[in-house]
């Protein structure tokens, strides 16, 4: 089940009716309940995993308040390396002999590495980092264990954001299920035009786009540079449209039951430098990085040598998280080579910049520091894309080399394309408007009649624009569904 499947259509407002008509002692009780069968609908043996998560970090907080601070250590590694190993086994095992057998075979031994008939469950790279951040927030001392089994369980499997975030911590969201929250109409608004947005980005915008950027990217040498070029930037477009449109759409269900998540993108492409391009991308797992390796590591503590190579391990990491292959890791690695350059050519930036009479805070150069930051991030992409690193550096090489343009069909006719640049166009100034104000408040500010016509706009916009039937596929999301 999907946010956008039929039966989400029928789950969804069963559960949030019930929820307002039972009394409020029983209500995370229901909520709980649901979230399980939403998870269980993927599939039974799914739910067994993340129930041994809940159930070992709910135990493992309550050991870390009652032992002797000399034990509290100890009980914290054996619940992190059971968290991690069950994260090991699913996600990264064949991935690891793979790599094994390739080593082996290159020294001259004959290996030939088993591949595990092993199912990734869905949504376990995120609710296993939520759980790992509460017992470490606990063992620092930051929050209190939670008593209550039903309110910390619901913590690890609300529905919203179980499978693909955000990433929540304890402090922000655990006080939420301790609340009421009576019925209010302005949640039930914003939450549903929240959540036609993100339907919007996912069906007019990331699933249409997905048919060219694989279409060209299943036979690179048959197209141009400018069409290489084209589709990289077309995937990180798609990429952003897709996975904030998922958080659009659990922000938006979990407002109209009255629960606030946190913001997981903050218009990342009007970001000047690649740093704060990743303070504004999937900032739930940024900042999980942030706080729980690259603090940990040292941070900027011990020095900037230092602090460059907490940067590099943290993104490859980071890479790592995002999926079991080489590609990965490389586009990770990139990602913080881009920091680490950034960081010590800033100084000569800046003299090239004074002398050319540019303004620091200039329109000329928030102009070109947003465009030079989105291209390098496509670049980046293309390893983020490609099934293998010959795939990647054949996009790669196609881009300099060759002809400028192939003329034949990128998966999309023309009708296509024209929907595609009316979606570019809306998300723009979506995206513009939300840099001086945020999309709820503009909502609730004007008259209703506009409320519903916004709303009606939307709904129409996701049927008559957004893609459906062959080539398409408006239940598969990239982040929680392919990794």
């Amino acid at each position: 089940m999907t946010f956008l499947s039929p039966q989400f259509f029928c789950f969804f407002p069963v559960t949030a009716l019930v929820y307002f008509l039972l009394p409020r002692r029983v209500r995370n009780i229901w909520l709980l309940l649901a979230s399980w069968f939403f998870y269980l609908c993927a599939k039974p043996a799914y739910l067994a995993l993340l129930l041994l998560a809940v159930v070992s970090t709910w135990v493992c907080g309550l050991l870390l308040e009652k032992q002797k601070p000399s034990a509290r250590r100890g009980a914290l590694i054996s619940c992190l390396l059971l968290l991690f190993a069950l994260l090991f086994v699913f996600k990264y095992l064949n991935f690891t002999l793979a790599l094994a057998g390739r080593a082996l075979n290159a020294i001259g031994f004959d290996f030939a590495s088993p591949a595990l008939d092993l199912i990734l469950p869905v949504g376990i790279s995120f609710y296993l980092f939520q759980a790992a951040g509460y017992v470490v927030d606990v063992h620092r001392g930051k929050i209190a264990a939670e008593r209550s089994f039903v309110t910390y369980a619901l913590f690890v499997s609300f529905f919203p954001q179980l499978v693909s975030g955000p990433i929540h911590r304890a402090r922000d969201l655990l006080p939420q299920f301790r609340e009421e929250h009576p019925f209010d109409y302005d949640n039930l608004r914003v939450g549903l035009v929240r959540f036609l947005w993100g339907a919007f980005k996912k069906t007019v915008l990331a699933d249409r786009l997905a048919v060219l950027v694989g279409a060209v990217f299943a036979a690179p040498g048959d197209y141009g540079a400018l069409q290489l070029i084209g589709t990289a930037a077309a995937f990180s477009i798609q990429l952003y449209c897709d996975f904030s449109g998922y958080s659009d759409m659990a922000v938006g269900a979990a407002r109209v039951m009255g629960f606030r998540l946190m913001e997981n993108f903050r218009t990342p492409f009007f970001s000047r430098s690649i740093a704060e391009f990743w303070r504004r991308w999937h900032i739930s797992l940024s900042s999980w990085f942030r706080d729980y390796l690259y603090i940990p590591l040292g941070g900027s503590r011990r020095g900037t040598a230092r602090k460059w190579l907490n940067i590099l391990i943290v993104f490859a990491v980071s890479g790592l998280w995002h999926g079991a292959a080489l590609t990965f890791i490389v586009w990770g690695l990139l990602n913080g080579l881009y920091q680490v350059v950034g960081g010590i050519t800033a100084p000569l930036r800046g003299r090239v910049r004074h002398a050319l009479g540019l303004r620091d805070d200039g329109r000329v150069t928030c102009l070109l520091q947003i465009a030079v930051t989105f291209a390098l991030f496509s670049l980046s992409m293309v390893f983020f894309k490609a099934g293998s690193l010959a795939n990647a550096l054949e996009v790669l090489s196609g881009m300099v080399h060759g002809p400028l343009w192939a003329f034949r069909s990128m998966g999309l006719d023309r009708l296509e394309l024209l929907a595609a640049l009316f979606g570019l166009l809306v998300l723009l100034l979506v995206d513009l408007r939300s840099l001086k104000r945020s999309m709820e408040a503009d909502y609730l500010a004007v008259r209703r009649p506009v409320r519903w016509l916004i709303l009606l706009l939307l709904l129409f916009s996701i049927v008559i624009f957004g893609s459906y039937g062959a080539g398409y596929d408006a239940q598969a999301f990239i982040y929680g569904f392919s990794f």
